[in-house]
């Protein structure tokens, strides 16, 4: 069961990237308004926008390891990884780490999307083609990278760098990416299905891909967008267009539960609440000329 609730309407062109933390604060941006929120779900009130200059914001991760030593918060901005400064509402500071030059294209722009920090608190972040979904000689220029300690330190240096490894090529539009125990799962939109790897969790390494839920368009009206999973292991995954969360079992490869939604773009989600039983979702615009932040209570 599930009870379905606005939390906040925003204005947001194109919500996506909700992070949740203890405090009861939901961050979430939207890519094409060129803003990161935050939101106090506890006191129900807007706690703060930063800007990002015009730059498309991708997503964010909060990121407080080893892997990511001296960062709270970091954005995608186009092509770049940028450290946010919310006490100081900027995204100014010089990037970690940028899309290689060769993996653009001069003849359509290449920007970061979503992405996700594994457990060992690495980011993970993939980039598509803006027009990926319109123009078929796009549908393969985005990439999927881990962003680790580059190779090279010098001793002048106040920070350590880092470099974006490639982990996937051929990749349309890169979208929901989490972790459960040794497997990592992955969702390229333009295949409609969610893919699993066998994950390395010491060197971050990913093979043996294989296909555990199959979502497509025909079927859900829609295209799948991010995902979370759950403590029991499922998938929850945001049907793009097709208005709706859906629940899948990887191992049965069936769907659980399919939650319709007030809104026809929902297009990521994060588990917050004191139990962790509330789904916050962040949506588009299409259909409904709003964006709605929303909470989903499991009775």
């Amino acid at each position: 069961m599930a009870r379905v609730e606005l939390v906040v309407d925003s204005h947001c062109r194109l919500g996506e990237s909700p992070v949740s933390y203890a405090s009861g604060d939901i961050r979430f941006v939207d890519i094409e308004g060129c803003k990161i929120y935050s939101y106090d779900t506890v006191a129900n009130r807007s706690v703060r926008e930063v800007g990002t200059e015009g730059k498309v914001v991708g997503h964010i991760v909060a990121c407080a390891s080893d892997a990511l030593p001296g960062y709270d918060l970091l954005a995608s901005l186009d092509t770049a990884i940028v450290p946010v400064n919310f006490e100081g509402d900027d995204c100014k500071s010089n990037p970690i780490a940028v899309i290689p030059e060769s993996h653009l294209d001069p003849a359509t722009k290449i920007r970061f999307n979503d992405g996700k920090v594994d457990l060992q608190g690495r980011l993970w972040a993939g980039s598509m083609a803006m027009d990926a979904s319109r123009n078929p000689n796009s549908a393969t220029k985005g990439y999927l990278y881990c962003l680790q300690r580059g190779t090279s330190v010098k001793a002048t240096d106040a920070s350590p760098s880092y470099e974006l490894v490639q982990k996937l090529d051929q990749v349309g539009i890169s979208n929901g990416t989490d972790w459960y125990g040794d497997l990592m799962y992955y969702i390229d939109s333009l295949k409609q299905e969610v893919c699993v790897f066998d994950f390395d969790s010491v060197e971050g390494a990913i093979s043996n891909r294989r296909t555990v839920a199959r979502i497509p368009k025909s079927q859900y009206g829609g295209l799948p967008d991010g995902m979370t999973v759950d403590a029991d292991g499922k998938l929850w995954v945001a049907v793009y267009g097709g208005g709706a969360i859906v629940q899948m079992d990887p191992e049965t490869q069936t769907e659980l539960m399919k939650i319709e939604m007030p809104i026809l773009c929902p297009t990521s989600m994060a588990f917050g609440g004191k139990d962790l039983s509330e789904l916050y979702v962040t949506s588009g615009a299409r259909g409904t000329c709003l964006l709605l932040l929303i909470w989903i209570t499991f009775t």
